[in-house]
């Protein structure tokens, strides 16, 4: 096997230069902001590499994103209502189809709802988004060019929810089929195709072209991993087919993995998470779980176990305005404003 290290280019990437800007992208009605969808912001001459997009939230999708500059994108997160701390405003900032083509390396993206991610180039940081799978593409996250690396996919809720592939063909949540895709990571995510008795919807199918990390996974469905190390990854159901793969410490609930190299089998899934609250909470470990301890190095199995244990709603890495109150004081013409923020470091 291959050793996987990945440029540091997309870790500094988070520190934005202090010339950068900061750019507010808002459709509301009456909202003062520098744009209303995300295009018109990218491809305005004045918006540079490394300015940052703010995505606020709102009802309505800011539409599909192509991009050719390097950004940093910004959204409000996921479920904010259903999590504590999160967001007082509960809309989504939401996007269509985005495609990262080439002049966009560096780029990272987090906080959003986006219905597909195509990507063209190499050094994109996908982090903490909820990414469903849009009727008539390939795949939620599909690597759609030749010789892409140093791809970091870590934190997001993946979901495929189209449930007519025998119609469209085959449909993936994150799918790869070129070749020259080397030193990717894909980490701490929550993977889920639509259903188990279509044959054409997978979760996972990263071919004899791929080659890279899946760790600290919860996956349900059909997986097809090539050339690549699986560790510490929980597999609620589904397939498990390899070819020039290493996997240890991982988890199952029938017999994929065996019981060799740290491998738990046959492994009631009732008993590994708290199943219970939020969409993405109930993939919690519950206490005396199984997969508690049971990852490589004695780390936890499962997307909130690592290095990079996965945040609740997606939150972004900036601090969030959860709770806001005032109260008017007309006698004395004062207003007292209540203000709770909250870091998602």
């Amino acid at each position: 096997m291959k050793n996987f290290v990945l440029s540091f280019a997309i870790i500094m990437a988070l520190a934005i230069s202090s010339h950068a800007t900061v750019w507010r992208v808002n459709n509301i009605s009456g909202t003062d902001a520098d744009f209303t969808s995300a295009q018109s912001a990218h491809n305005n001459q004045y918006v540079f590499n490394g300015d940052t997009l703010y995505i606020e939230p709102s009802t309505a999708s800011y539409g599909d994103l192509t991009l050719t500059k390097e950004l940093v994108i910004i959204g409000n997160g996921y479920w904010p209502a259903q999590n504590p701390e999160t967001q007082a405003n509960v809309n989504y900032s939401q996007l269509g189809t985005v495609t990262f083509n080439s002049g966009s390396q560096g780029s990272i993206i987090q906080g959003c709802r986006i219905y597909c991610i195509r990507l063209k180039t190499s050094e994109i940081l996908i982090q903490r988004n909820y990414i469903l799978y849009n009727e008539g593409q390939y795949a939620s996250i599909y690597f759609e060019s030749e010789n892409l690396s140093n791809i970091i996919i870590r934190n997001n809720y993946l979901r495929n929810t189209w449930n007519k592939s025998d119609y469209y063909g085959s449909s993936e949540v994150i799918s790869s089929s070129e070749s020259g895709i080397n030193n990717i990571i894909i980490s701490n995510n929550y993977i889920v195709s639509a259903t188990l008795d279509r044959t054409n919807v997978r979760s996972l199918v990263v071919a004899s072209g791929f080659s890279g990390v899946v760790e600290n996974n919860v996956i349900y469905g059909l997986n097809y991993v090539y050339n690549s190390q699986f560790n510490n990854n929980i597999l609620r159901d589904g397939t498990f087919s390899i070819s020039n793969t290493t996997y240890y410490n991982n988890i199952c609930n029938s017999d994929q993995f065996g019981n060799e190299y740290g491998n738990q089998s046959n492994v009631n899934m009732l008993n590994v998470f708290l199943n219970e609250g939020s969409t993405d909470g109930q993939w919690q470990l519950k206490e005396g779980s199984p997969a508690i301890g049971a990852g490589m190095g004695g780390i936890d199995c499962g997307m909130f176990g690592g290095d990079f244990p996965y945040i609740l709603s997606g939150m972004p890495a900036i601090p969030s305005v959860y709770e806001f109150n005032h109260d008017i004081d007309y006698q004395n013409q004062q207003i007292e404003v209540e203000i709770s923020v909250k870091s998602h470091n």
